[in-house]
């Protein structure tokens, strides 16, 4: 499974990967059971976890393993669940495989959408992700949100697995009708359908009534080590003034820096605001850029004779005339990368972040004005977070902008892996999706989950775009509708496991 992901990107391995746990879990003999259901799932998932986000070790090694850990219990509650489904409906049936396979699934969704908010959520790599770069394949995220994709990959490896099942209990005969196999492929072949009529229909601008807007998106490509030290600021200010005034050039309509381009946010340091206003004014071209700020309420007092005060994860936009414009304080802070949870209380699982203090979250989100068209802001992981992008839509944005730092996983396939989950936000909400980075991938997404122009990653640069987008887009059943299926899938999955007790109490009542 971790094959079909970024950076081998082998999307045909996700529809058998699971088929071997699934065997283990569900074995062909009738009278039969896997021991312990629970140890293997949690090995599969830490396995698998650890080989998908190796990139964090660049951050903190403990991190990782004990983020493996927690993410494959998940995997283990699944395989404990799919067990007591094969408990309750071991007949050899094409109709009780079905019904199997669509639990199964089901438990899949919802476990996935449960990791995407439970703890601070980690909507990280959910199954549907794997087939990124299947366009025909994953326009159903229109509907059903990534979650839909993951739902039929998941009923297909179970499906495979119950249809070879019945062959071997069967002798292989072909009186039968594998009813389940034949199930699996009517849903991806309906998949392909949808997702074929909407590529074939949308190809191309001519029906509808589109308009440009010129976007210069600026990767200066700091490392890490260096965005706070004080000797370096020079340096970088240097080379986003270059490339500024280089992106200027191509006269673009909106000048765009990645996150964190200012340490120094211009609403509370005189020398960055002042800085920010002449490149502004020299160029005559607003600029949306990643920043820090501070509360401007008067700061909280804590005791101990000490003041503080709020900090934000920031993007805000400069008008031509160098006056400021909205600003954007990031609604979801990542654990342990923008705050540190339980700080008051366990003061020592600082020891365990690189960073010296937490983020405050913001309270709203912010559309930019530019030119007619709004831009609903994302920084950071928040493009993982479809319920982020569907508020946007929701509220009139025209088009997603992502700002990004990468560089805390250096030259790692982590940026590569950021970018695929950014794909189904385009497709659930059918806008545009602009991501701007420090260090990579900095791109553009269509509304159909293309990437249609990217910029070297890990180098120093800008790429200017030509985006395309209408105004004012119906909203996608997905924005107005949201999380229903993962929903439906919670409702179905605790429902059959309810009706489980309630059927073997009553056995054991009756005895």
């Amino acid at each position: 499974m971790a094959a079909s992901f970024v950076p081998w990107n082998i999307s045909h391995m996700a529809w058998i990967a699971w088929v071997p746990l699934i065997g283990q879990l569900l074995p062909v003999e009738l009278h039969s059971s896997c021991k312990n259901p629970f140890r293997l799932g949690f090995l599969t998932g830490f396995i698998f976890w650890l080989l998908t986000i190796h990139w964090l070790h660049h951050v903190t090694y403990i991190g990782m393993i004990v983020l493996a850990a927690y993410l494959a219990l998940y995997v283990a509650i699944w395989a404990a669940v799919m067990t007591r489904f094969y408990a309750h409906w071991k007949q050899a049936k094409g109709w009780t495989h079905i019904l199997i396979a669509t639990l199964g699934a089901s438990t899949w969704v919802a476990l996935e959408w449960i990791r995407g908010w439970m703890l601070g959520g980690f909507p990280w790599n959910f199954a549907g992700v794997s087939q990124h770069q299947n366009l025909a394949l994953i326009q159903i995220a229109e509907w059903t949100g990534v979650y839909g994709v993951s739902f039929v990959i998941i009923f297909f490896n179970i499906s495979l697995w119950l249809t070879w099942r019945r062959l071997k209990l069967e002798k292989f005969s072909a009186r039968f009708w594998r009813y389940e196999f034949s199930a699996a492929i009517f849903l991806i072949a309906l998949c392909l359908f949808i997702g074929m009529r909407y590529l074939l229909k949308n190809r191309d601008h001519a029906s509808r009534q589109v308009s440009t807007l010129k976007l210069a998106l600026v990767q200066p490509n700091i490392p890490q080590e260096m965005k706070y030290e004080a000797l370096s600021r020079e340096e970088q200010g240097q080379r986003l003034h270059r490339l500024t005034l280089a992106a200027a050039a191509t006269k673009p309509d909106l000048i765009i820096w990645p996150e964190s381009s200012l340490v120094d946010g211009p609403s509370f340091d005189v020398t960055s605001r002042y800085w920010l206003q002449q490149i502004v004014q020299e160029i005559h071209i607003p600029i949306i850029l990643g920043t820090l700020d501070v509360s401007p309420q008067p700061p909280e007092h804590h005791g101990e004779g000490r003041w503080r005060r709020k900090y934000y994860n920031t993007a805000l936009l400069v008008k031509p005339d160098g006056a400021p414009g909205p600003v954007y304080h990031k609604l979801h802070l990542v654990p342990f990368g923008e705050y540190i949870p339980f700080e008051h209380w366990l003061p020592w699982m600082r020891w365990f972040t690189p960073i010296p203090g937490s983020f405050a979250p913001g309270d709203k989100a912010v559309l930019f004005d530019c030119h007619d068209f709004k831009i609903g802001a994302l920084i950071c992981f928040e493009d993982t977070l479809p319920p982020l992008s569907r508020n946007l839509s929701i509220q009139g944005a025209d088009i997603l902008l992502n700002l990004t730092n990468d560089a805390w996983f250096k030259t790692s396939s982590g940026a590569a892996m950021h970018a695929a989950n950014s794909v189904f936000r385009a497709i659930e909400t059918r806008h545009p999706l602009v991501r701007c980075t420090n260090h990579g991938l900095t791109l553009v997404i269509s509304p159909s989950g293309q990437i249609v122009s990217t910029l070297n990653p890990f180098t120093d640069g800008f790429l200017t775009v030509p985006l395309t987008c209408e105004h004012h887009t119906p909203r996608t059943f997905c924005a107005c509708y949201g999380d229903w299926l993962p929903i439906i899938s919670c409702v179905i999955s605790i429902s059959a496991l309810g009706m489980m007790r309630v059927h073997w109490r009553k056995i054991d009542e009756a005895f």
